[in-house]
């Protein structure tokens, strides 16, 4: 058999085969092995995309320290695959109420993306239904207050334009190069930019854009919500960014940034942190300035300096008085 999308040279998108493979792998295990062409006319999966996931990326997945027993083990001998889950994901899961009610969030959360954006439960290409049945018993464990607290949870991962992460979502998808009118804060500037999306990613209560910029001629990060007019061109984008690990934020991609005066015994901040400037100054002190990707981050390093690190400017809208707030906060929760 041959499926339909192989059957007209189609190529999946990202987002298909991530969908695809998260009800291969439950499939296949349940039935103990299939052939590769059962499974790419079962699931609508291109042979070659679906030899190449299962050999080159769901062979990697697995948990910390991602030792032998804690990774997914895939073989495939005279086209059956037989797919092995790691000893890890045999051993019981032992939550504590706070962990399972943000687990049970999360969840609920990653369901209402993927049926927002088509996929309903029973659809086996989706992967949706080993979700919903994995929720409702995380869910029963809870209890009905436990599972109640979670519907009193607002979930958001970042402050974006609705349409504007739908927009990169399909470019993406499309494999689409895009235009766009970016506001770089720390350039105090807008410009105009033709960009090869690549990835989405919602870290510290912001979504970024990863991909390759045509003005600058590498791979930038942008902030979504500094990103005013966008166009999803008919381009196709010519640039393919290497697949692996999800992408971190680097000192190079942030434009927030904040100046912190460093006493001689804190110095070692400028070295372990990456930093863009450091100033050397008589008295020992160092002038660091520390790109900042998150306010979390500068608060928990600003309390953990105490009073070694002063921060003496920041570029950004960044509260002066932001180590006194998170000290007081840490102070609260201790008394509770």
């Amino acid at each position: 058999m041959t499926s339909a999308a192989a059957a007209n040279g189609a190529k999946l998108s990202v987002t298909e085969r991530m969908a695809r493979l998260l009800g291969v792998v439950p499939w296949v295990v349940k039935q103990g092995g299939a052939h590769l062409d059962d499974i790419a006319a079962r699931f609508d999966y291109p042979r070659e995309q679906l030899l190449e996931d299962l050999t080159q990326r769901l062979f990697f997945v697995g948990v910390h320290p991602f030792t032998p027993d804690t990774l997914i083990d895939v073989h495939i001998s005279d086209g059956i695959v037989d797919i092995q889950y790691a000893d890890w994901f045999s051993q019981p899961m032992r939550l504590t109420s706070e962990e399972a009610t943000r687990l049970l969030a999360a969840g609920r959360t990653v369901l209402d993306m993927a049926q927002g954006r088509g996929s309903q439960p029973g659809d086996h290409e989706s992967g949706a239904d080993p979700l919903v049945r994995a929720l409702t018993k995380l869910s029963l464990s809870l209890g009905s207050e436990g599972a109640s607290a979670v519907d009193r949870i607002d979930v958001c991962l970042g402050q974006a334009p609705a349409e504007t992460l739908d927009d990169l979502r399909r470019a993406i998808d499309l494999r689409r190069q895009i235009e766009i009118e970016y506001y770089s804060q720390g350039r105090d500037q807008m410009t105009s930019r033709a960009v090869d999306p690549a990835r989405l990613l919602s870290h510290d209560g912001a979504w970024y854009l990863f991909g390759w910029c045509h003005r600058a001629g590498a791979e930038r990060v942008f902030r979504v919500d500094r990103i005013g007019a966008l166009t999803v061109t008919d381009s196709v984008a010519q640039v393919d960014l290497p697949v692996g690990p999800a992408p971190s934020l680097s000192v190079d991609s942030v434009d927030r940034s904040a100046t912190i005066r460093l006493a001689p015994p804190a110095a070692w901040a400028a070295d372990y942190y990456p930093v863009r400037q450091r100033t050397y100054h008589a008295d020992g002190t160092v002038d660091a300035v520390f790109a900042v990707a998150g306010e979390s981050w500068l608060a928990r390093l600003l309390v953990q300096l105490g009073p070694r690190g002063e921060m003496i400017d920041s570029h950004t809208d960044i509260d002066p008085d932001l180590r006194a707030a998170t000290a007081a906060r840490m102070l609260e929760r201790y008394r509770r």
